[in-house]
């Protein structure tokens, strides 16, 4: 009986383990890889400083849950020139929007309290991934998140 018990629970530790570590390991990606090309357009002297660039779906969600700006991944470049490559699913997302801002002052954080500096800017482009565009960003605004840019104000 005893030996039964031990079996039983070794087998229920060892079933317990198993699904622990399934159940936290990252779920595996999906989507198409897709590549964008474009360049950020700057008067700041960006020698030596930081452009954070980041991909949202312009749209994402179905029916009445769609909602604007879902971010795909962000990435960092010295270069005001950039290429990048990331995973898209088109599973209910329609649309680009690529946003930039300039780090000038280091702190790696768009603004804080005491420091209202940084630019941005966005590009957008409706119909990805049926077209491909380079994407040319306008630094124009100081402190200004990409919801300033996307949707466009009516």
């Amino acid at each position: 009986m005893k030996r039964n018990i031990k079996k039983t629970i070794h087998w229920v530790i060892a079933f317990s383990t198993i699904s622990l570590i399934t159940a936290c390991s990252e779920p595996e990606s999906t989507g198409e890889e897709m590549s964008i090309t474009g360049t950020i357009v700057t008067s700041e002297n960006f020698e030596g400083k930081t452009f954070h660039v980041s991909m949202f779906h312009a749209q994402s969600g179905i029916g009445f849950q769609q909602h604007p700006l879902y971010e795909i991944e962000s990435f960092t470049t010295q270069s005001p020139n950039f290429e990048h490559s990331f995973l898209y699913s088109p599973e209910g997302n329609t649309g680009l929007v690529v946003y930039a801002w300039l780090d000038n002052d280091g702190d790696g954080i768009n603004c804080t309290v005491s420091s209202r500096n940084d630019v941005a800017g966005a590009d957008v482009n409706e119909d990805f991934p049926n077209s491909k565009k380079n994407y040319s960003i306008e630094l124009t605004d100081k402190c200004v998140g990409p919801d300033w840019f996307y949707p466009a104000a009516d």
